[in-house]
Order: C-alpha cells, then structure tokens, then sequence
C-alpha cells in the first residue's frame, strides 16, 4: 500500500467495514458485461459495417494495434486519426447502425461504469477509489460523446465532425484501457490483502 503523508492510497483504515471482495454488485454487472461483449460480436453479422482492406474495423476498435504497427510510432498514428473515421464511414450502413449497434452502445458505458466500480468496490473510501470513480465517469462522457457526434456524422459527412469524433474515441479509448486495468488490479490487490488476514 502506497502512503502519502497522512493518507492511505489504499486505505487500511477502514477495510474491516468494507464489503466482501465478491459482492453480488459484482457479478450482476459481470454477467451484464460479458452479455454485453457477447452481443456485440453478435450483431456483427448484421451489416452495419462492411470490412474492406481501407477500413479493416469499427472506430471504436481502432486503437486497438493491429499487423500493420511494426513500432510505437507505427502504432501512435492511429491517435486522433480523423482520417480513419471519414474512411471508415463510408463503410457504415447507418440505418442499420442506428437500430443494432448504436443502441447497445448507449448501454454499454453504465454497464462498464458499474463493473469497473464493483471490481474496486474494496477500496471504496480510498484516493484510488475516488479518482478511479471520476476518471470512470470522464468515460462514460467521452464514449456518449464519441456515440453522438459519430450518428450526426454518418447522416452528415460533408461536414467536419469527424475531427471531434477522433478526440473522444482517442480519448475514451486511452482511460478506457487505464480504468479497466486499475479496477483489476485493485480487485486482485485486494484478495491478496484479505489473504494475508
């Protein structure tokens, strides 16, 4: 445990009183996220987008590295890449879009919020905690954001939306990967602490 001064990162203080490391919090939204990522390769198959050698993924998958990176440099090209998401536009048939995956992807940030939560739920009280919390929470904006602005773009793509569209995927995805990882690591950190009890 890191302290600081007079405060615990992770506090110690008041871990007697917290909830269990398995709550039933926890595996309502773990069933509702892995539903959630089961229904999504699901309606894959629905058309809403085309894959083609110019736009091989969904934006929300573009910062996911891929054959073509060879180096970080290779690979920080695909930060704030407007360009991808005009590219990648064309692709999308939007009515189809709007009726499949547009709609679960309006879900989709709660359920994640919530779980990310639940896996941190031990250290509820803590700094960790509540920075966790508020960078969750600059997620779940970032992402509506992002699912907004690229619906308007797909109906509206003279325009030059695609440029913020960009910054909030970029910007979703990066805390996104860092919530994700803090929450498990919290969680495993805690089930170590409450072994050595």
């Amino acid at each position: 445990m890191y302290y600081r001064g007079k405060e615990y990162i992770f506090s110690t203080q008041t871990l007697a009183m917290k909830q269990p490391l398995i709550t039933p919090r926890l595996i309502v939204f773990a069933i509702l996220f892995a539903l959630a990522a089961f229904t999504f390769r699901l309606i894959s198959s629905y058309g809403y987008f085309e894959r083609t050698t110019e736009a091989p993924h969904i934006i929300d998958a573009h910062l996911m590295p891929g054959p073509p990176d060879r180096s970080f440099q290779d690979y920080s090209k695909r930060f704030f890449d407007s360009a991808y998401v005009r590219q990648a536009a064309r692709h999308y048939n939007p009515n189809k879009y709007m009726h499949s995956y547009f709609i679960l992807d309006l879900l989709f940030p709660f359920i994640y919020y919530c779980f990310f939560l639940a896996l941190a739920g031990y250290w509820k009280g803590s700094t960790f905690y509540s920075v966790l919390r508020w960078a969750m929470v600059a997620v779940v904006l970032l992402d509506l954001a992002e699912n907004t602005a690229f619906a308007y773009f797909l109906f509206h793509q003279e325009g030059n939306m695609h440029q913020f569209v960009a910054v909030f995927t970029t910007l979703k995805s990066v805390l996104f990967c860092l919530g994700m990882f803090a929450a498990a690591i919290s969680f495993g950190v805690a089930g170590v602490n409450r072994l050595k009890k």
